[in-house]
Order: C-alpha cells, then sequence, then structure tokens
C-alpha cells in the first residue's frame, strides 16, 4: 500500500510518497506521475516515507529520473538508490 500526496508549488509538483513502492502501487505511482508530468513542467517525488521498494518500482524510479523527474530521500535505503541512479546517468 503506498499514499501519494501532491504539493504543487509555482514552479514545480512535488509527490510525496509513503508506504511500500511495490506491485500495483507502482501501476498507481506511475499514474499519478504521468498525470503531473502532463499539466507541469518540473516534477520532484520525495521517497522519504518509502519503506521497500521492489524491482518493479526501481524501474518507474529510473523512467522518472531519465524522464527529468528530481527524485529526493532523506533515508538511507532509498538515498542510496537514488545515488545508483544517478552514477548511471
Amino acid at each position: 500500500m503506498i499514499r501519494i500526496t501532491t504539493h504543487d508549488e509555482q514552479s514545480i509538483t512535488r509527490l510525496f510518497l509513503e508506504g511500500k513502492l511495490a506491485g500495483e502501487a507502482v501501476t498507481e505511482v506511475e499514474r499519478c506521475w504521468n498525470a503531473v508530468s502532463a499539466t507541469k513542467g518540473a516534477v520532484s517525488v520525495d521517497l522519504t516515507g518509502v519503506s521497500f521498494i521492489d524491482s518493479q518500482g526501481k524501474r518507474l524510479l529510473t523512467k522518472m529520473f531519465e524522464k527529468g523527474t528530481r527524485l529526493f530521500s532523506k533515508g538511507l535505503m532509498a538515498k542510496c538508490f537514488i545515488e545508483e541512479i544517478e552514477s548511471h546517468k
């Protein structure tokens, strides 16, 4: 289960994710991200509240990053994953 909170600012839309980015939750996050990306230019995703990311979630986050979405986390697990994605750029 995942909780997605959207916060619109003047120049960017921030998505805050909480819970597990796995299974059907990945589809829901992608749907939300696609909708936000279509209407706003800049998107940021805060992964601080994410406790688990499965392989499908990792693929989605990589896709988001490659499309210009900024990924952020204060949590160690997601922070390490973000660094891994950025190093393969």
